[in-house]
């Protein structure tokens, strides 16, 4: 449970930071800084409620409308810490009504980890700033997704995936991002 904190405060480390002007930006996601925030934070509140037991019809009914509010950061911490709090209550193994299916809490919770933090990645390219992940988030991050790259990137949300152009010594924060189409 503690990378799935950790990946949260690196998030909200992000969005934190963002500029005023940035909210209408364009990310590597191809939507906006907002959507992107808005995105995560259905996400958050998407999974906390399929881990409660809600079904994915009525968690997605449940998800419609402004998911930012007037202070978007407040709502990616709450979002979080719901989405954590799910986890940490939940047990490996407990079968989820996913957003393609059925899938294991454990192989759901490494695509939340990817998305909080590539979705920092992105957030911190669009609005131009140092993009420099936690060390410690990536390489653990590395450490749970690489035995089930293949299973993840079957699932049809990362873009390209891994490009194939990496040399041999690539720090592991572009590893990471590459492995999920980002180019960086």
């Amino acid at each position: 449970m503690e990378l799935i904190e950790a990946a949260s405060a690196e998030l909200v480390r992000v969005v934190r930071r963002l500029p005023d002007d940035s909210w209408d930006l364009p990310t590597p996601s191809e939507i906006s800084v907002r959507e992107l925030v808005e995105h995560v934070v259905v996400g958050n509140r998407f999974t906390a409620m399929l881990l409660a037991g809600v079904s994915r019809a009525e968690a997605r009914a449940g998800l419609g409308g402004d998911q930012l509010g007037a202070d978007p950061a407040a709502a990616v911490v709450e979002s979080a810490r719901r989405q954590q709090e799910g986890f940490a209550a939940s047990a490996p193994g407990q079968v989820l009504d996913g957003p393609k299916g059925d899938i294991t809490a454990e192989a759901f919770l490494r695509f939340r980890l990817v998305d909080l933090v590539v979705h920092a990645w992105d957030l911190l390219r669009a609005t131009g700033q140092d993009e420099t992940l936690d060390p410690q988030v990536v390489d653990r991050l590395l450490e749970v997704v690489q035995p089930h790259l293949d299973e993840m990137l079957a699932f049809g949300a990362y873009g390209a995936g891994p490009s194939g152009t990496l040399p041999p010594d690539a720090d592991p924060q572009r590893r990471l991002l590459d492995m999920f189409g980002r180019r960086p």
